[in-house]
């Protein structure tokens, strides 16, 4: 009602966001300017950012940690944690992507291979079991 006091109080702090994952994750499969480079230099400047991994749980949990570094900030490209064949014509958007995808192993005819072979151009590919 109109006789009740108004109180304005500041707002909670924020810490990073909430990520149920540990950021040693990403650290251990990246060193420490690898990853500024890729927050900072492709993320925030919208470039193409191409994770490869064999190992499809660090390349979901390194796709998300990645992401909730631009805090607080968000990510205003597309994003897809897990690339599959159908869906590569993404790559080819102009602006920003920021893409995950999984090397199964397949020889010169799976994803991984071909994204390797043809690098999309303003793309960056990072190798997270070579670092």
């Amino acid at each position: 009602t109109m006789r009740e006091p108004m109180a304005l109080v500041m707002p909670p702090l924020k810490d990073l966001p909430l990520v149920d994952l540990s950021y040693r994750r990403v650290f251990a499969a990246l060193d420490v300017p690898t990853v500024v480079t890729i927050v900072l230099g492709f993320l925030c400047l919208e470039k193409k950012v191409i994770l490869i991994s064999t190992r499809q749980a660090l390349l979901l949990d390194c796709c998300e940690l990645l992401k909730s570094l631009l805090f607080p900030f968000d990510l205003c490209a597309p994003y897809v944690p897990h690339l599959t064949q159908p869906f590569m014509s993404c790559l080819e958007f102009p602006g920003a992507t920021f893409v995950g995808i999984h090397d199964n192993g397949q020889a010169k005819n799976g994803l991984a291979n071909i994204v390797r072979t043809s690098i999309p151009e303003d793309s960056i590919i990072v190798e997270l079991d070579s670092g």
